[in-house]
């Protein structure tokens, strides 16, 4: 899943075309529009994030994006029309983990994103196994507790949620597919009382 953030409606039709069919995309036009998007339980493999918006532009949008939990291991590549060497800088400090320049051209956005996604899944599944080493340390009186009334579906997949899996790692390590995944964990928040995975988490604290 790719979030593309852009105040330029052009572009992110453009952009949206080129994915579209490759990756399941969202569009917002503004970062504020992404912090709330993302918020929610949506957590996109990547995020492309212009720099010159209004009222928050795209260094701002990382920095709080790093102030997000659920973010911060979500990468980011600006994709911007400022081609000057110190904005790149800049948005690599900041962060980011690549830096791409519009007009861009649509084989190398698609070979450069494609290699960033994989970095990302990779660092997240190292990630989930270093947490699945520590798994007999979860208090499982307690796991228990907060699972009582959940089916056996959730409970499984409310283990790997606490473990940090996203929704497309739980499919792909249950053989769910990523719908169904999406609709057990909406299920678990219900009978939890919660609305997103920190606040199950914190459950576990």
């Amino acid at each position: 899943m790719i979030l593309i953030v852009d105040d330029d409606l052009t572009l992110l039709k453009m952009a949206g075309e080129i994915l579209n069919g490759i990756y399941s995309v969202s569009l917002v036009k503004s970062g504020y529009e992404a912090i709330e998007l993302l918020r929610t339980d949506y957590v996109p493999d990547i995020i492309l994030l212009d720099i010159d918006m209004p009222e928050m532009n795209g260094f701002e949008t990382l920095k709080a994006l790093q102030n997000m939990e659920d973010c911060r291991g979500i990468p980011v590549v600006f994709l911007t029309g400022m081609h000057q060497a110190e904005s790149e800088l800049e948005g690599l400090s900041c962060g980011a983990v690549d830096y791409i320049t519009k007009p861009f051209v649509k084989e190398i956005l698609l070979a450069r994103l494609k290699v960033h996604i994989e970095n990302g899944k990779r660092l997240r599944q190292l990630s989930a196994m270093a947490q699945n080493r520590q798994e007999l340390r979860i208090d499982e009186e307690k796991f228990k507790q907060i699972s009582d009334g959940l089916s056996d579906t959730e409970k499984k997949i409310l283990r790997l949620i606490v473990l940090g899996y996203t929704n497309q790692e739980i499919g792909e390590t249950l053989h769910y597919s990523y719908n169904y995944v999406k609709k057990v964990v909406g299920t678990i928040y219900e009978k939890k009382y919660v609305r997103k995975r920190s606040e199950l988490k914190k459950m576990f604290l």
